[in-house]
This record gives structure tokens, sequence and C-alpha cells, in this order.
């Protein structure tokens, strides 16, 4: 599942959310990449839930960075069918996104280091090279697109070898929802994105 929908919250709505974020009495959560300001989600977050009506919030956090974060899964096994919602908050880059790939990893969350030495972190676990080296339902045995890869070329090409998907614009208001099987990563930023992600299960 891969949904995107537009204008679904009010600015009202996203400045309750920012507030929250940046309020004193926010708890930050234990930092696990060094470059991704994170932050546990509070009362403000329910109007979330309420778009998630039926569904049971199994996690999630608020979440800042300027740096590309690496391709990633957010699934646990023990959760069994789970989505990840993610809402952007604000962008100081119009052309930010998000990039869904349309490959599945079953297990437990991982994140692939791609070309740089593995990085420890404090849920997933940081892997060595790219999601190709691993078994992922639905690997192609072709380089990734052109088109595609324009949105996510601050890593060689080669990095995303089999790979193919989707870019979905990281516009405030808008809601981005999931399976957190599929791999995903930041496409190119030049700026700082603020979002929150929240995990669902039926």
């Amino acid at each position: 599942m891969k949904k995107y929908y537009q204008n679904v919250f009010t600015d009202a709505e996203i400045q309750s959310l920012l507030d929250e974020y940046n309020s004193p009495a926010a708890t930050a959560t234990n930092d696990d990449a060094p470059t991704m300001k994170k932050a546990n989600p509070g009362p403000a977050t329910e109007i979330i839930d309420k778009l998630m009506d039926g569904w049971e919030r199994v996690g999630g956090n608020y979440y800042q960075h300027a740096k590309p974060y690496l391709p990633h899964t957010d699934h646990r096994e023990k959760w069994k069918e789970t989505v990840n919602v993610v809402v952007p908050l604000h962008t100081t880059d119009p052309n930010a996104s998000l990039v869904i790939f349309d490959q599945k990893y079953h297990k437990d969350s991982v994140t692939w280091c791609l070309h740089a030495g593995v990085i420890e972190f404090q849920v997933n676990t940081g892997v060595a090279g790219k999601p190709y080296d691993y078994d992922c339902e639905g690997l192609t045995n072709k380089p990734i697109n052109d088109d595609l890869y324009e949105y996510i070329k601050w890593a060689p090409k080669e990095q995303w070898f089999g790979l193919t998907g989707n870019a979905y614009s990281f516009t405030p208001g808008s809601a981005i929802i999931f399976d957190n099987k599929y791999i995903h990563t930041t496409g190119v930023l030049q700026g700082i994105k603020t979002g929150i992600s929240l995990r669902y299960k039926l």
C-alpha cells in the first residue's frame, strides 16, 4: 500500500504539531542518527490518530534533519501488518521529497549504509552495502532508472541497483501512508525538513 493525500491537515493543525515538537516540554528520543533531531509524539498527534481511525498506533516520532536519511524500513515482525504515516510539517527546500521503493524487506527493520561504513543505530540495525545485497522482495536485475535517480543522486547510482519506485513531494499538510516493509529514503535535500512519522497496525 502506498497512498499520497494532499491538504489533509489545516495550517493550524500543522502549526500545533510544530509547536509540540519545538516545545521545551518535548521529550527527545535517543538520537540514533547524529544528523537527525527526534522527539516523542504528544497529545497534538491525536489529529493523525483520527485520520487512522480503526488502527492502533504502535510507534513513531517527530524528526528534523538537513541531510538525506539512508534507505531503511520501519517494520517489526511482531507487528505483522503495519503502515507508516508520514506527515510533512515544514521544509526550507521546496523540492524536498520522500522516495518509496517498490521493494520490501520482511524482516525487522534495517538501515542500509550503502558506500559508507556501517553506522550503529538505537532502533534500526545498520548493515553494510545496498538493498540488492539482501533478501528483498521485488528486486530487479537492472540499474535504477534515470528519472528516479534524479531524486536520490546524493549516493552513487550503483548503490540503488535493482530498485524501482516513486518520489513523493514533502509538502506540509499532506500525508504519505505506506506499508513500512517498503524500503524508503530521503530525496535530495538542500535545506531542512521537519516531519512526523507514526506507525499503525490493524
